[in-house]
């Protein structure tokens, strides 16, 4: 496979504030092993994306944080001025692409995913390439187990290919995440997988797909191409993402193509959304509790607690979520987890508070 990786590492992660930081977010944090969620990722696509064909798409100021973490040389990461989402993100880097490998296919991946059973997602991923050949833009379906409301969703139609026991389908229309009662619908149906937020398609053609549906930012970014590797690559980059539109490339792009093929996942994948997702990989006590640190309680149930520094004590309490750091401690109901980027808006407006974010 003459395939290039793009990792995506630009996400803020404000849900699992406050062990995630604006300079130090999410990605680059601890929480399920020794290794961090980016570096999980790098070691997972290494096996089969050599490190020369990863590019690291992420925020200037966080580049010594990623380098601390992966030993990557600077020509393997591409800079964006300010976070903008993931269509100007893709976007910039199929426009490198285009320049160092014209006729390469891209895989596009979160920086934050949790995926396992390894060999079956590099066989979803060979396939996605075999499809991505003859022009699809591919995405990997997850099928739920859940009436989730916290996933965005993809209606699947008729079946395209078969290999392997994998199976692929035409893909016919990109949902928004829905309320309970349409995940319920969704479920039922078995025509709706989780969008998982990963992608494969040929470089030329999504190129292809963001000159159809943004046009004036790809115009932008196809006069940006002259001056990549020269000392005015930075300033002309700032000036187009100053008027670039902040919007996902399911919104921008995905949902008016036609061309879309969507590959069933056979291995496991968990975006790790909010604090929950810890309740998924640690082991709970005889009260289901999740505790992590030195922690003593009684009479707490249903609780994850992660503490990391000093003790924290407990009584009386059900079903929140506890974390404290060195400076931060966050108390919050389980049901609003989700909802914590408000929380943290909050705490922004302070005018001491945005230091603790």
């Amino acid at each position: 496979m003459k395939l290039y990786a793009i990792i995506l590492a630009g996400g803020k992660g404000e849900r699992f504030w406050p062990k995630s930081r604006t300079d130090f977010p999410k990605q680059f944090v601890s929480l399920f092993s020794k290794d961090s969620l980016i570096q999980q990722t790098y070691k997972r696509i290494r096996k089969i994306v050599p490190i020369n064909n990863q590019y690291y798409v992420i925020p200037k100021g966080l580049v010594p944080t990623l380098k601390n973490q992966i030993p990557l040389k600077i020509k393997n990461i591409i800079y964006e001025p300010i976070g903008r989402n993931t269509a100007p993100a893709i976007a910039l880097a199929a426009i490198y692409l285009e320049k160092i490998a014209p006729n390469s296919t891209m895989i596009v991946l979160p920086a934050d995913h949790l995926i396992e059973k390894e060999e079956k997602f590099f066989d979803c991923v060979r396939f996605a390439y075999e499809i991505a050949q003859k022009g699809f833009l591919v995405t990997f379906g997850i099928p739920p187990n859940s009436p989730d409301t916290g996933y965005g969703y993809i209606h699947i139609g008729k079946e395209y290919l078969t290999k392997g026991g994998i199976h692929s389908y035409n893909g016919l229309k990109f949902v928004e995440k829905p309320n309970l009662k349409r995940a319920r619908e969704y479920l039922k149906a078995k025509t709706y997988f989780w969008n998982s937020g990963m992608f494969v398609w040929k470089v030329s053609s999504i190129l292809n797909a963001i000159k159809q549906c943004l046009p004036e930012f790809y115009k932008a970014l196809k006069e940006f191409q002259k001056y990549i590797g020269t000392q005015k690559e930075e300033f002309i980059l700032r000036k187009i993402y100053k008027n670039a539109t902040a919007i996902s490339i399911d919104y921008a792009v995905l949902e008016k193509m036609k061309n879309i093929a969507v590959v069933k996942a056979h291995f496991i994948w968990d975006d790790v959304g909010s604090w929950l997702a810890l309740e998924r990989y640690f082991t709970k006590d005889k009260k289901g509790n999740v505790i992590i640190g030195k922690v003593f309680s009684q009479d707490t149930k249903n609780t994850i607690i992660v503490n990391d520094k000093d003790i924290i004590a407990t009584m009386g309490i059900n079903n929140l979520v506890i974390i404290k750091t060195d400076d931060a401690i966050l108390i919050i109901s389980k049901d609003k987890t989700a909802d914590l980027k408000e929380l943290i808006k909050h705490i922004r407006q302070d005018k001491n508070g945005y230091k603790y974010l």
